[in-house]
């Protein structure tokens, strides 16, 4: 017979490779895994101050995007242009750590506190697009206390029966998380969390979320942006694709409390 500990890491495994294979079809269609290398490779963009910046923002990108293309996107440019003063980690967090369940261990060893350790950083935020902002969510979700903000562009939250389910309760306010989550379902467990974003008595990272009126995601994103203010939920024409996400992204930064160059961020 074997042991409940095998059963319960033989059941985590094959619940995080389901969730790959969702994200893969749901995000952008399937494609050849790519292996989780150790440690998870980031692009590092500096802010152009001679200073110290103290923000870092963590990038992540869509399914089938690389860290590149968001610099060839416009992503980092944008931030210059309106002056942000923060320092840059496009992080290569792509399927393959979904799969073997290495995620949120991975970023925190490989990217995040490695650039804590070089800059000394007051603030964290992140961001990514689609894969990339459930990515976000799921970091945070992990380890809220040291997340200060999320800028989330078209993010995966779950399948369609379970955004149905919420949907049909009548929205994450009146959604009621199962008790207890089974082990290994990241769904369920993300929505549960999100839903404290509509308690005033819950303290979570800021949330800045943003979607294209016709991407295939929006209902799900619609169902959490009924909790949140409304200065933080963002629409624009279009779909899931890269100019809805680079017009929501430059409105976004506009709206976001990051630092910018000449003006020094408040907070302690």
């Amino acid at each position: 017979m074997r042991s409940p500990v095998l059963l319960f890491t033989a059941r985590l495994a094959i619940r995080l490779a389901a969730l790959a294979c969702l994200l893969a079809v749901g995000l952008a269609g399937c494609g050849p895994w790519r292996a989780a290398q150790v440690p998870m490779p980031s692009l590092h963009e500096p802010a152009p101050t001679a200073g110290r910046a103290d923000v870092l923002l963590v990038l992540m990108p869509g399914a089938m995007e690389v860290p590149r293309d968001l610099v060839d996107q416009g992503f980092v440019a944008e931030l210059r242009r309106k002056g942000m003063a923060v320092d840059v980690e496009i992080a290569d967090a792509h399927l393959g750590y979904f799969r073997n369940g290495s995620f949120p261990e991975r970023l925190r060893e490989d990217v995040i506190e490695p650039a804590r350790r070089r800059g000394g950083y007051r603030q964290v935020w992140l961001a990514g697009i689609s894969l990339g902002g459930f990515a976000s969510l799921v970091y945070a979700r992990r380890h809220p206390g040291e997340i200060d903000g999320i800028i989330a562009l078209s993010p995966f939250l779950a399948g369609e029966p379970i955004w149905r389910e919420v949907r049909d309760a009548g929205g994450l306010a009146r959604w009621r998380v199962p008790s207890p989550i089974e082990p290994g379902d990241w769904e369920r467990d993300l929505l549960g969390w999100l839903k404290g974003y509509g308690d005033p008595g819950e303290r979570r990272p800021a949330l800045y979320l943003g979607f294209g009126v016709d991407d295939r995601l929006a209902p799900s994103n619609a169902l959490l942006g009924e909790l949140l203010a409304r200065d933080r939920v963002f629409t624009a024409p279009g779909g899931h694709d890269w100019p809805a996400w680079k017009r929501l992204w430059s409105e976004m930064l506009d709206a976001a409390p990051l630092p910018r160059l000449g003006v020094t961020s408040g907070g302690d």
